[in-house]
């Protein structure tokens, strides 16, 4: 018996506990808050309220907090009882004034603003969030000395429009991309790409009539892919049409000899050394290359390549060992 007793206190105990708006819909939570703030307004004989944009628990205006300000002065409204400034008007005119904060340092501009908007209280909320529920606690505050003459909580479920309002308001922020933006070129002298791999000009290097190019290779596919470029019509022209040709002693293992064999993704480091004609001059270079593979017959052309000249190779003197005595 004893026991059936003190489960039964536990339950009704538990009953008690439950928060207020427990049951109730977010209108009638709403109307609960709204008629509490108008209690005490007509309990300190004020009769024009300004409202200001509610805060979050880190005193920072929320699109919620400006949702919450205009249901309660709405509702407030609705009731008849108080008059309400217009909210656009508060704003403004506190800003005008630089009224940041509610506080007594800045009594003067608060009663200021108080007297443009012929409002005699100010009123000031903030709310604290929880999975299912808002606590919103809303605030009287005297214009002339700043201090509270009233306040009233409640508690409203995250159910009819301000559910809508949560929603919309955590939804990630649309991040609009330039299609227009190119990405920004490889470094080097000048590149090429295509579906299948990039090939990139990094260095020119002159030495008496050879000119030598460093080039990179991408292979930009799914797949192992091989390049090889046609030796006799891959070549480098200047501006007065002249043209350095690949010659086969120079390039016997090279791109256009045996061709780069490349796994997805990978990378690959080769040289061309191209031969100069007679008559060749320096100036701006373009590089005509002639695809074999993995593209059958394609060509593409790199221009506005410069040279770097270099000095001949370093002589290999042997050196010879002093006599022994």
């Amino acid at each position: 018996m004893n026991r059936l007793l003190i489960m039964v206190l536990i339950g009704v105990s538990a009953l008690w506990a439950l928060p207020v708006y427990a049951g109730l819909s977010y209108e009638e939570s709403l109307k609960q808050l709204t008629e509490g703030v108008i209690a005490d307004a007509v309990k300190a004989k004020r009769g024009r309220l300004a409202l200001v944009d509610f805060t979050n628990a880190k005193g920072t205006v929320t699109p919620i907090g400006r949702f919450l300000a205009e249901e309660l002065g709405t509702q407030i409204l609705v009731a008849g009882e108080l008059k309400v400034a217009d909210r656009t008007l508060v704003g403004s005119t506190l800003k005008k004034l630089h009224v940041t904060q509610f506080e007594p340092a800045q009594a003067n501009a608060v009663k200021q603003a108080a007297k443009a908007v012929h409002a005699d209280t100010f009123l000031t909320g903030s709310y604290l969030e929880s999975p299912d529920s808002l606590r919103v606690t809303v605030k009287l505050l005297n214009p002339s000395t700043v201090q509270s003459i009233g306040a009233t909580r409640g508690t409203l479920p995250k159910t009819g429009p301000l559910a809508e309002l949560i929603k919309e308001t955590n939804k990630p922020p649309v991040v609009k991309v330039d299609l227009s933006a190119k990405p920004a070129p490889p470094p080097g002298l000048g590149f090429h790409s295509n579906e299948q791999y990039q090939l990139v000009v990094t260095a020119l290097h002159k030495r008496n009539t050879q000119l030598s190019a460093d080039l990179t290779i991408e292979n930009k596919s799914s797949r192992n892919i091989k390049v090889l470029c046609l030796l006799q019509d891959t070549v480098l022209e200047d501006d007065h049409g002249t043209q350095w040709k690949l010659a086969v002693e120079n390039n016997r293992e090279g791109l256009c000899m045996r061709g780069i064999e490349l796994s997805p993704r990978g990378k690959a480091l080769t040289v061309l050394t191209f031969s100069a004609p007679t008559d060749a001059t320096e100036s701006r270079l373009t590089l005509h290359y002639h695809e074999k593979a993995p593209r059958r017959d394609a060509r593409f052309s790199i221009n506005g390549l410069t040279a770097e000249s270099v000095g001949p190779p370093p002589v290999t003197i042997d050196a010879v060992p002093p006599p022994s005595n």
